[in-house]
């Protein structure tokens, strides 16, 4: 191996998975549609245990979002009321 090469190595940028979003984006997308989102879902999703993924809505309200849930016989499902998270 050259010096140049080694110098290459050193300044390479780590690869990142290509049009991967954050998973709190992908969250808020799926808060944000007219459907909702239930638990379940959002354990199928990120792999989440139930406890996490209200960490996770929790944590959209912190941010400033009103998220509303709703019963329905699939369960509870979240969504993030447009309009309503204004501070």
């Amino acid at each position: 191996m050259t010096t140049s090469e080694i110098a290459k190595q050193k300044t390479a940028k780590p690869k990142t998975a290509a049009g991967k979003k954050p998973r709190q984006a992908q969250l808020n997308k799926l808060l944000s549609r007219k459907s909702g989102v239930t638990i379940a879902q959002l354990q199928k999703t990120f792999g989440w245990q139930p406890h996490t993924a209200r960490a996770a809505i929790s944590s959209q309200r912190k941010a400033g979002c009103v998220v509303a849930r709703t019963e329905t016989d699939k369960g509870s499902v979240y969504r993030i009321i447009e309009g309503q998270g204004d501070r």
